[in-house]
């Protein structure tokens, strides 16, 4: 009987270190079966010593004979330095050739590494191709980011009703930020129709679990409620957004400061976030900031200079008001020499920016 069990027992001993023996042959011979199986083995430690370095030698045969599981297995180690130096470039393309070939994880990881340039060029628009082919099967994230691309018109055409369809699917996965995002798409007030209850009910929970956009359309609400308790909370909202990376708040949270609605009115403040906001806002805000400086406040100094320079920003992004103040400059000669000539351009083009919306305002 004890015979029995000892040669039982070698037979399971023996089996496996045979089988084993047999994998490294076959991929030495070139098999990519084995080569993918050996290479298991090695980072497991299960069947063989574990030799993560073997490990990597042996994926990477394999991904290089088109095995589609060892070019994400290999490009996972170059990511994150197993057995080798970190080598992001690395990984992006064996995360991309596994991607080419249908491999799903391989394709949400080239979307996000495409759209924060790591391993590769940022690159939004190839970056929205992913996840686009990814957001055709149930990926939550890539319907998020699909929404994202259509709430700001990143590569797409703004369109708040296409955020809004893709939004919703992934709200019904329960997804926190696509129900903060969705609530911001509520109040925005471009192409879908207000609904401040609803956004303030979808975005409840996100805003308990400190999601960055909540806050930013917490602060939006509390705005819309105009007292000067809720301009506190607006204020403190945003100014967290802004901290989170939310540049939606960037905006509004310089008005706050130039108005100085919810906090201490500080124009300097206000005018450094003004300067970092996307040309489409130039001419309203440098058109406050010229105001500013050309009358000064508690903590600026007046600068005609400057305040001419940013008239003109103004005016030149068809901000009637900037031209007519120029031309009353130019004309009165202040801070400036007495310009006839620049004085009646200024006036031809507040005239020109008018005339068009004039004609509209009597349809």
């Amino acid at each position: 009987m004890k015979k029995t069990i000892i040669f039982i027992s070698a037979i399971f001993f023996f089996i496996p270190l045979v089988f084993s023996q047999n994998i490294e042959q076959k991929a030495k011979n070139g098999n990519v079966q084995s080569m993918y199986d050996l290479a298991k083995e090695y980072y497991s430690g299960i069947g063989r010593l574990e030799n993560k370095a073997n490990a990597l030698v042996w994926f990477e045969r394999a991904a290089n004979k088109n095995h589609i599981e060892s070019m994400y297995r290999t490009a996972q180690m170059y990511e994150k330095g197993i057995s080798t130096n970190v080598n992001m470039r690395k990984a992006f393309n064996f995360y991309l050739l596994a991607a080419e070939k249908g491999h799903e994880a391989s394709q949400l990881i080239v979307a996000q590494k495409l759209e924060k340039g790591e391993g590769v060029s940022k690159s939004n628009s190839r970056a929205y191709l992913w996840y686009r082919v990814c957001a055709e099967r149930k990926e939550v994230l890539a319907w998020r980011k699909m929404g994202d691309y259509f709430r700001d018109g990143k590569v797409v055409m703004k369109d708040h009703n296409q955020a809004k369809f893709w939004y919703d699917k992934a709200v019904e996965e329960n997804d926190l930020e696509s129900k903060s995002s969705l609530a911001y798409l509520y109040i925005a007030n471009e192409g879908l129709a207000p609904k401040p209850k609803e956004a303030k009910e979808l975005n409840r929970e996100p805003f308990q679990k400190q999601i960055p956009m909540a806050y930013y359309v917490e602060g939006i609400l509390n705005l819309n409620e105009n007292s000067e308790l809720n301009n506190k909370k607006a204020f403190e909202n945003l100014t967290k957004a802004k901290q989170l990376g939310i540049s939606h708040a960037d905006y509004p949270l310089a008005m706050l400061y130039y108005k100085g609605e919810g906090t201490k009115r500080n124009l300097p403040k206000a005018f450094e976030i003004m300067q970092s906001l996307p040309a489409e806002y130039n001419g309203e805000v440098c058109y406050l900031m010229a105001k500013g400086y050309q009358k000064g406040d508690e903590d600026l100094d007046i600068d005609q200079n400057k305040a001419i320079e940013y008239f003109k920003k103004a005016a030149n992004a068809n901000n009637a008001d900037a031209c007519w103040e120029l031309e009353r400059i130019y004309k009165q000669g202040l801070g400036v020499k007495k310009n006839l000539k620049e004085a009646k351009f200024w006036s031809k083009k507040a005239l020109s920016i008018e005339k068009p919306k004039l004609q509209q305002s009597k349809k």
